[in-house]
């Protein structure tokens, strides 16, 4: 009896090099087969279809579902596996790959492959991000961020992140920073409330791949690592930045930032936020740790 075909979601726009990538899944669809795992690439061609697809495979009774993509294609099709008995399996394929570092995956997808050959297999918790005003919610694996680095991530040019990947991500973040208005918000977490200027909820321990922010935080563990930073000075802003870029992190015991754990949070104001590298919509909005979890292949 022959194994049922896999769903392979594949998004070749995300990250650089669009023909190399067109090569590099005729690689990896040949060296899967090899291994066992026949796979049905399916090809995204604008938003919301990783969600689409991964939604009809999971409802057909798929086992596993593959995306071959960066952070913001494997959020999409996360959307429709949460909660399903339908397996997520990761082919890096984008800017920064930050979930695929988080889970020690190769970031070769042709080395990738064989890991998904083993199916080997963990459930991960789920953050979950709830838009008040338009009663509509989306899960995230990496973290909500609220604030300055939503507006960094909202002004990156397509472009530009085509061209230089992560650099993008910096040169846009320096120049936000150098014309940074400020805009204080409010965020409540364990029925206390603090008045900040940026905001990271932490599902996971590092963010954007480099920076220690919510070095506590644990895919793991059901429950979310806050970094509250409330300073409004673009000095104290880099000094931080500096000390994110450290394997220890932000410490807890500097001015201005405050680190709290909790199951949700909930923020007001009038300032943009971004999980796991897209935008999703302004404040006010709660998070909070999903009561399902997803099923991830791991090494």
């Amino acid at each position: 009896m022959t194994n049922p075909r896999v769903v392979l979601i594949a998004n070749l726009s995300s990250g650089r090099q669009r023909a190399r990538r067109s090569s590099t899944l005729e690689k990896v669809c040949k060296l899967l087969d090899s291994l066992g795992v026949g796979v049905d690439p399916v090809l995204t061609s604008g938003p919301g279809d990783a969600t689409r697809i991964a939604a009809a495979a999971a409802k057909a009774g798929a086992g596993e579902v593959i995306v071959f993509g960066g952070d913001g294609t494997i959020n999409e099709a996360l959307q429709a596996l949460v909660g399903t008995n339908t397996k997520l399996a990761i082919l890096p394929g984008g800017t920064a790959n930050v979930l695929a570092r988080e889970l020690k995956l190769p970031l070769n997808p042709q080395r990738a492959a064989p890991v998904i050959a083993k199916g080997k297999s963990r459930r991960i918790h789920v953050g979950l991000a709830i838009d008040e005003t338009r009663n509509s919610s989306r899960y995230f694996l990496l973290m909500a961020g609220i604030g300055l680095d939503a507006e960094v991530v909202r002004r990156v040019r397509p472009k530009l992140k085509k061209h230089l990947g992560k650099v993008a991500f910096w040169l846009t973040g320096l120049s936000q920073l150098a014309n940074w208005r400020p805009i204080p918000f409010n965020v409540e977490v364990n029925q206390q409330i603090y008045q900040a200027t940026f905001v990271s909820v932490g599902n996971a321990p590092t963010y954007g791949g480099d920076l220690a922010i919510t070095p506590g935080a644990s895919l793991d563990h059901p429950e979310f690592e806050i970094c509250i930073v409330q300073t409004t000075s673009r000095i104290r802003y880099l000094r931080l930045l500096s000390h994110a870029m450290r394997s220890s992190g932000i410490k807890p015991d500097q001015s201005g930032v405050s680190f709290v754990r909790s199951t949700q949070a909930r923020a007001v104001g009038s300032v943009s936020v971004q999980v796991d590298g897209e935008v999703i919509g302004v404040l006010p909005m709660r998070f909070e740790i999903a009561p399902a979890t997803v099923e991830v292949v791991v090494p």
